[in-house]
């Protein structure tokens, strides 16, 4: 089933085109790898996909509904997309369990229920350990768990990720991989922005950006590569 799906999308401010006609289907249980120079329009074809950003031209739709057409857009994030942001924005005045929960909360879910729904995501990526801690306490790959688990908590479908491993060594960009394979694995349809081959590799297609075009698509996984 396709997830999301973008056609013939251009994004346009002012006089730049950040991207050009790009159109774009990602299905339950596939990784997609974005590549691309700087500039490219990688992590804005990331915020057209999650609805963060509007299209200039073209149409985004999330499991079969056009996003023009939604009235509340940040309802339709908290219920279908997570969001792995590159600077991670997780809360420094909330413990790692509680910024897990706060979406769920924002949905209406009781605290009680969003409690049980954090933790259980956090054991699922390995950091149920660090879940009554706050992010200035945590490692960089603790941190990048706990953003992780705050865009899977609850029934999202989709994951988009942008650059979930630029800030951490390679043994554990490596774990944060495994873990997105994972999920993916279990159903979910993930997007992910890497300038990393090696990170690439895990993905079922990789898509090359170029002056916000695709310039090429590659849809091998690169097994050799893991």
């Amino acid at each position: 089933m396709t997830v999301v799906r973008l056609r013939e999308v251009t994004r346009e401010h002012g006089q730049v085109h950040a991207l050009r006609g790009v159109s774009l289907e990602v299905s339950s249980g596939e990784l997609v790898a974005v590549m691309g120079p700087s500039g490219s329009g990688k992590s804005t074809l990331l915020n057209l996909a999650g609805g963060l950003d509007r299209p200039t031209s073209g149409s985004v739709t999330i499991e079969g509904r056009d996003l023009a057409e939604v009235k509340d857009l940040a309802a339709l994030r908290r219920g279908s997309v997570g969001y792995v942001f590159q600077d991670l924005n997780l809360i420094p005045s909330l413990t790692a369990a509680e910024n897990v929960m706060l979406p769920r909360e924002l949905d209406g879910v009781r605290s009680a229920r969003a409690r049980t729904e954090a933790l259980t995501v956090l054991a699922e990526v390995g950091a149920e350990a660090v879940a009554e801690r706050f992010p200035e306490e945590l490692s960089g790959g603790q941190r990048q768990r706990v953003a992780i688990a705050r865009a899977l908590v609850g029934e999202r479908r989709l994951l988009l990720a942008d650059e979930p491993t630029g800030a951490l060594d390679t043994a554990t960009g490596d774990e944060i991989l495994q873990l997105l394979r994972s999920r993916c694995d279990d159903g979910v349809a993930v997007l992910l922005v890497t300038h990393e081959p090696r990170y690439a590799a895990w993905a079922d297609r990789v898509i090359y950006l170029r002056d916000g075009l695709i310039a090429e698509a590659n849809a091998v996984r690169l097994e050799s590569a893991r």
